[in-house]
């Protein structure tokens, strides 16, 4: 069995944490590791690392390999798209991929965002969609309710199949309360997980009877695909594969094939599933104090009940709350009632009809390299704090609109400006000239931390010409 996870959200509603730079598959949500590491680790015990593959928006490649190295998983087996049109795209291109392997290979569909708690049971479920997979059904995991939720949508269950497997009978859009009680009490409805188990060739004769325009047009994505050069050798569209992907109609596989097909069979699963759509989730899915608070970070609160504070490193005082959501970031404050966690995605859409970077990015941006946080910035002047991770360098490389001034705070650096190559060891600086080819490398076992200062007329992350990358990134 071959596993796809899709990770190709951008989490708006887990905003201000999750950005489009950093979406909340790749953040710590629960536990110790993030979302999507946790997607490969509960597989890992049926599904080895050389049967996984990944797709996730193309900005997001480094640091999914990044996440990934350390489970096995190997970089030639992340796809990425230059822009999201859905999952009836993301899995059809995934499936063409495969079935250039095996056609009749079982592949399972994942999203990299859910929590499952309960992991025997799930892989159970997994192996007993394989076998009614086999028999050319279409299988999804039917999540048995717990609550009247209108969140998700839900799926009808039919007339029996095997192994306490059915057809069926159809799928519903997101109810409301009273509808959702009613499914609740019948019993015979799931919500649907999103979660799906079919044989390649199955599924992708699914497809020609219902998307014919995208079934026609995978062959050309897969022939526009090839890995690129350099540490992480993810697979990457040519610019005409590109071209291809941005026509695609962006429509979800349960639109498109699931509600049309009747090779449809639901599996009830009766697991701790969660999809952590909000922030709302977090209740469900953490530890609650005694009021019914979720609390992280540097947080002072007194007289607050069923509310959720998360806080960094600033200090967050919370007085007599209740049912309030607040989450602060260094540059960003989120600040709503629960029952409006829904709605945080609006505020998304708000930000950037105003053309405001918070929407995308964040202060803190990760690399291939390691990472940067920007600690103040004025119009000539830049502070930057850059950690290097154990045996990685930056791009040769050189900036037409400013100078830089390092100083090393951990670690131990090694600098090369034009061909001269220096080491500085801590509390030690150099200058960087205008126009000056130069590279920082870390060779050292032990992170390496500097203090960056830019001076300049522009200071922009796009003021950057790249000579040499052992990443494969182009300007």
């Amino acid at each position: 069995m071959y596993a796809v996870i899709i990770a190709g959200g951008s989490g708006t509603r887990f905003w201000p944490k999750s950005r489009e730079n950093l979406p909340k598959q790749l953040l710590n949500i629960s536990g110790q590791e993030t979302l999507i590491q946790n997607t490969v680790g509960r597989i890992s015990s049926i599904i080895s690392a050389e049967n996984i593959w990944v797709i996730t928006n193309e900005q997001h490649a480094f640091e999914t390999c990044y996440q990934l190295k350390k489970m096995g998983f190997p970089p030639s087996q992340l796809l990425t798209e230059p822009i999201a049109r859905n999952t009836a795209a993301a899995i059809g291109y995934s499936a063409k991929i495969l079935s250039q392997r095996n056609p009749d290979a079982i592949m399972a569909v994942f999203p990299a965002d859910h929590v499952i708690t309960t992991i025997e049971p799930f892989l159970k479920l997994l192996k007993q969609a394989e076998t009614i997979a086999k028999k050319n059904h279409l299988v999804t995991l039917g999540i048995k309710p717990t609550s009247p939720e209108t969140g998700y949508g839900y799926i009808k269950q039919g007339k029996a199949i095997e192994e306490n497997s059915f057809k069926v009978d159809r799928f519903i859009e997101k109810p409301d309360k009273l509808t959702a009680e009613k499914y609740l009490k019948e019993g015979n409805y799931y919500w649907n997980s999103g979660i799906f188990v079919w044989k390649v060739s199955t599924l992708l004769n699914e497809i020609s009877l219902y998307l014919p325009k995208l079934h026609e047009q995978l062959e050309e994505l897969t022939s526009n695909t090839a890995p690129i050069k350099g540490k992480y050798p993810y697979q990457k569209l040519s610019e005409s594969g590109k071209k291809i992907f941005h026509s695609l109609e962006s429509v979800s596989i349960d639109h498109g094939v699931m509600e049309k097909s009747t090779n449809v069979a639901v599996l009830p699963a009766e697991i701790e599933w969660n999809d952590v759509g909000t922030w709302t989730s977090l209740a469900e899915i953490s530890k609650n104090d005694s009021h019914g608070n979720v609390i992280n970070g540097n947080v002072v609160s007194v007289e607050n009940s069923d509310s959720i504070i998360q806080a960094e490193n600033r200090l967050v005082a919370a007085l007599g709350l209740k049912d309030i959501i607040v989450v602060d970031t260094p540059d960003a404050l989120l600040v709503c009632p629960k029952e409006r966690a829904q709605d945080v995605k609006k505020i998304v859409e708000q930000i950037k009809l105003e053309k405001r970077s918070e929407a995308s990015t964040s202060t803190s941006q990760t690399r291939p390299w390691g990472s940067y946080t920007i600690l103040h910035k004025e119009t000539n002047y830049l502070v930057k704090r850059i950690e290097v991770l154990s045996g990685e360098s930056l791009s040769l490389q050189s900036h037409n609109h400013r100078s830089e001034h390092w100083t090393v705070v951990s670690g131990v650096a090694q600098v090369q400006i034009g061909e001269t190559l220096q080491t500085l060891q801590t509390n030690q600086s150099i200058e960087i000239p205008k126009g000056e080819k130069h590279r920082l490398a870390n060779l050292d076992e032990s992170s390496l931390i500097i203090i960056e200062v830019q001076l300049g007329d522009k200071l922009d992350e796009n003021d950057i010409t790249r000579y040499e990358d052992k990443y494969g990134r182009d300007g």
